[in-house]
């Protein structure tokens, strides 16, 4: 076989060959495929035509202003990333490669379509997607804003996941990332400004995968910490970021990106809080189900049989009556605990994200103290030690996540 020429699938230059190949990689690559397979695609260049291809989508955001194309270059450039995400979890060595490959063309191409994404995001706004019209009928302009802002939505995932990969627990990853211009400020606006324009279940995940990038960025950098510290943003879209002890003092304008999250951390605390109280008095005063089992003994045919007497019409009434409520007890115990974890997770990521800032710095030390109540960081590191105790229970023990929030713990609690 020596001398033989080897075809390469992402040679094919086909259109619809190269999405069947794509969707092909797309399988072979999944976190179940063995280092073997994503070490061949390494070595074979694979890697390398996937990340041109995905430059080439990306330039392509900027210019296409046919919806059609656009949601193609949107397409392609989610499909490439997803196939990279894949590849590089867990893999030091593909890591390190795409982060060095010509001169961090990879991080350089996610910052900029990150960019386009947060952009066109605004633009085709999915949040009134669910107001519906007579007849079950939609407005054209509606299926189009929903076809491309999901494209965008997609993309904006496999972005953010390709870049959490690459940094990490990685300081270099960290540090070429931080330096795309923007991107910090591209990153908080996913945590503070983006969830509004998607439709509300689709929120948690972005704003918690920004959070995820922002800790990643500023946990080994200290140029990062100094850029988020010092940068201005706008209060969080749901935030009342209210005065202290007056909520109609509402905040307009630009602030601290401390204060931002602080704010945003302490609302997220507060409504966990009153979503598992609510929880609690929901379980409290649901009705214990006591359904009619009235009836007697009695001996049919030489054995002894429970027969249960005919209900009138109103018992039964009654009952489905009981029923019903029990039900939508449930459904609102349901919704109250997923509210509560939702608001949980969200708290637990904005403290660690503000304990990593915290860290080696006593300025930012100061800085964070000056937003919380009474300047005490007890507040987030209760809410670290749940969230610790959440990851022990479904996580593998000693996972590099596990090591952080323990040290910032206990950094905090020396501060």
């Amino acid at each position: 076989m020596g001398g033989g020429l080897m075809l390469r699938p992402w040679s094919v230059c086909s259109s619809r060959t190269g999405h069947l190949a794509m969707e092909t990689l797309l399988s072979l690559t999944s976190k179940r495929a063995g280092d073997w397979f994503k070490e061949e695609l390494r070595l074979l260049g694979g890697l390398d035509h996937i990340v041109d291809k995905v430059k080439e989508c990306v330039d392509h955001l900027s210019s296409d202003e046919n919806e059609e194309k656009l949601v193609a270059s949107l397409w392609g450039a989610e499909r490439c990333l997803r196939v990279l995400e894949s590849v590089t979890v867990h893999n030091p060595e593909n890591q390190s490669y795409l982060i060095a490959y010509k001169d961090s063309q990879l991080i350089v191409s996610s910052a900029k379509a990150l960019q386009h994404c947060e952009e066109l995001i605004q633009r085709y706004n999915r949040a009134e997607d669910s107001i519906c019209l007579p007849d079950n009928k939609s407005l054209p302009h509606q299926n189009v804003t929903n076809h491309v802002g999901k494209a965008v939505e997609d993309c904006m995932r496999a972005i953010i996941g390709v870049l959490l990969n690459l940094t990490n627990d990685n300081e270099w990853g960290s540090t070429k990332t931080g330096e795309q211009d923007g991107l910090i400020g591209t990153a908080m606006n996913c945590v503070l400004q983006v969830p509004k324009f998607l439709p509300q279940e689709q929120r948690f995940d972005i704003r918690v995968l920004g959070l995820g990038l922002l800790i990643n960025l500023v946990e080994y950098s200290a140029r990062n910490r100094h850029c988020l510290v010092n940068m201005e943003t706008s209060c969080s879209f749901d935030s009342l970021c209210a005065g202290e002890g007056d909520e109609s003092l509402k905040i307009t304008g630009q602030i601290d990106a401390v204060q931002a999250l602080v704010q945003l951390f302490l609302e997220c605390e507060r409504a966990a809080q009153l979503a598992e109280s609510q929880t609690d008095e929901l379980i409290k005063e649901a009705p214990t189900a006591q359904h009619d089992k009235s009836g007697e003994w009695q001996e049919t045919s030489g054995e002894i049989q429970w027969v249960s007497t005919e209900k009138s019409d109103s018992t039964e009434e009654k009952e489905k009556k009981e029923e019903d409520d029990e039900e939508l007890d449930l459904n609102k115990a349901l919704q109250h605990a997923g509210k509560h974890m939702e608001d949980c997770i969200v708290a637990s990521y904005t403290a660690l994200l503000l304990g990593c800032l915290c860290q080696e710095s006593p300025i930012n030390v100061t800085t964070v103290r000056e937003y919380l109540p009474e300047g005490d960081f007890s507040i987030m590191t209760e809410m670290l030690k749940k969230f610790l105790s959440f990851m022990n229970l479904t996580c593998a023990v000693g996972t590099t996540g596990q090591k952080s929030i323990s040290r910032v713990i206990e950094y905090l609690e020396h501060c």
